[in-house]
């Protein structure tokens, strides 16, 4: 019995590398606080990117926005994204994942709350630029967090709870906006300098999750991962009696651990280290870039290129197309007598709504009026937005299942091409309701056709190369949403059938790269790989 407990005391005081040690802090009260926390930091990211989709239609009149300018605003998140894609996880592995969120964060904030006070479209537009261009570091902060702060068995858990939480952000932005923006609020402050109405209101509201990320997630200790990394073990070890305390409720000194094993040792001195590292990092990433890995990757990318192109391009002018067809049933249908006693088609609808707008801009530009009619915003618009992200959620949900009884091959070309033959329907459509479920399912479909893209990487790359995939792929997936929401509005000028076409046709070729894409490259089961 005693010599049984000498060896148990042994091993306890034997170096325990990362695994053991956050396995050893269990689980409970810090894992479920820390899920409370990201709440917020989901929704932040999910306001950030898609909440001025719904300011749109009252903005134009205050703004003078053109369909461009919505189309800008639209993209210049997904494109402040772009830009900083692979600075800020260079800039999380250097200061560490806490200050990146919090700070992030707190800046976030600020932008975002900025926005609801721009007073030009300009201004409006640079803002979102940045916030984009912010966003993107907590939010990769965020997902390293809660990779080291969970035990292999609880991290895929974790994960599942933030995919949980996008859900929600997506269902609940279209509520706040029903609750806020239809508000008939126009007021002024600091002696008129400043005009408030009820879509600056909304704005300002969608800053509220990122402040409230940014208190939540300052309460919470540095990565103890990241800290090993550096070498600070005594700080590491600290963070790990915290939460071993928090999480059973006993003495932080009898937290079984008393060492951490000697892991990689990050230096972030002296030019030559530097050097090394980049050269270190080149050599481990270099296969991706040649014969055969790259001609993956370009298929894989150009697959999620598609997808991003028609779902957040479709996704974030519904709102907008929704009030014009409202605008159009409410002001000109009854006067219309091309479409007396017929229900006209989606695009009629539209293209009447579009010409009307631009006749009557054109005659308050001549007659030097300032008369501006914003679309018509009924709850109609932002139930079917509600609906719209119900269906996708219902779809996420489904595709879980499915993807081990289809396969992820066959899956994504089926979600593919039934995205384009719902975006093809959609120019023929004449019933609302019809409408409202053709872009629900295309919406459900291109998004879980998109989802996969992470699977097939990890089907295709091997474990070294799959964190440079994804961000690569990830990245490609962004640029579409930018090129998808600039050409819009370009060829919805041009023709109602334009952007259709383009939309279908991204989802079509997606369809296509998907038949082409190898097999997976061994049939070893994926957690040995």
């Amino acid at each position: 019995m005693s010599s049984s407990m000498k060896s148990e005391d042994v091993k306890h005081e034997d170096p325990a590398n990362f695994e053991r040690a956050i396995v050893s802090t269990g689980y409970g009260k810090f894992n479920y606080l820390l899920l409370l926390a990201v709440l917020p930091a989901s929704f932040s990211s999910i306001f950030s990117s898609s909440s001025m989709s719904y300011v749109l239609p009252s903005a134009e009149c205050d703004l003078g926005l053109t369909m461009f300018d919505k189309g800008l605003l639209n993209s210049m998140a997904f494109a402040g994204m772009i830009c900083t894609a692979f600075f800020w996880g260079c800039m999380a592995d250097i200061f560490g994942r806490r200050k990146i969120m919090f700070y992030g964060y707190l800046v976030t904030g600020l932008l975002s709350l900025a926005t609801s006070f721009s007073h030009t479209s300009w201004l409006l537009i640079v803002c979102k630029f940045f916030d984009g261009v912010i966003i993107s570091g907590p939010y990769a902060a965020l997902m390293s967090y809660l990779a080291e702060i969970h035990g292999e068995t609880h991290r895929s858990r974790s994960y599942m709870w933030l995919g949980v939480f996008f859900s929600l952000g997506n269902i609940s932005l279209p509520c706040v906006a029903w609750l806020v923006i239809p508000q008939k609020w126009d007021f002024t402050l600091l002696n008129g300098t400043i005009e408030i109405s009820s879509w600056r209101v909304f704005l300002a509201i969608c800053s509220l999750p990122e402040f409230l990320a940014c208190i939540a997630l300052f309460a919470f200790p540095e990565s103890p991962r990241f800290l090993i990394l550096k070498g600070r073990h005594s700080e590491a070890l600290d963070v790990f009696k915290k939460i071993y305390s928090f999480n059973t409720g006993k003495d932080p000194d009898t937290y079984p651990i008393k060492s951490l094993e000697d892991e990689y040792y990050v230096k972030s001195s002296g030019e030559r280290d530097l050097r090394d590292k980049l050269h270190t990092c080149w050599k481990r990433i270099k296969p991706l870039f040649f014969p055969p890995s790259v001609f993956k990757l370009i298929l894989i990318s150009m697959i999620q290129l598609g997808a991003t192109t028609g779902s957040n391009s479709l996704r974030l002018w519904m709102p907008q197309l929704f009030a014009m067809i409202e605008s159009y049933k409410n002001n000109l249908l009854k006067d219309d007598k091309h479409a007396l006693g017929l229900q006209p088609s989606f695009c009629y609808m539209l293209g009447q709504e579009k010409s009307h707008h631009n006749s009557t801009r054109y005659v308050n530009e001549t007659m030097d009026k300032v008369a501006c009619v914003p679309p018509h915003l009924n709850s109609r618009v932002f139930i079917n937005s509600i609906v719209i992200a119900v269906t996708s959620v219902i779809g996420y949900t489904l595709a879980g299942s499915l993807i081990t009884i289809v396969g992820k091959k066959k899956l994504m070309a089926i979600c593919f091409i039934v995205a384009a033959a719902c975006c093809g329907s959609l120019y023929w459509a004449e019933d609302t309701n019809g409408i409202l479920g053709l872009s629900s399912v295309f919406v459900a479909m291109s998004s879980i056709g998109g989802a996969a893209v992470v699977n097939v990487v990890v089907d295709n790359f091997p474990t070294c190369l799959r964190t440079m995939a994804v961000s690569i792929t990830m990245m490609m997936g962004r640029i579409g949403a930018v090129m998808g929401n600039l050409l819009f509005p370009v060829l919805f000028d041009l023709s109602c059938l334009g952007p259709f076409i383009m939309i279908g046709s991204a989802s079509l070729i997606s369809a296509l790269l998907v038949a082409i894409l190898p097999r997976k490259h061994n049939d070893v089961p994926k957690d040995t790989v």
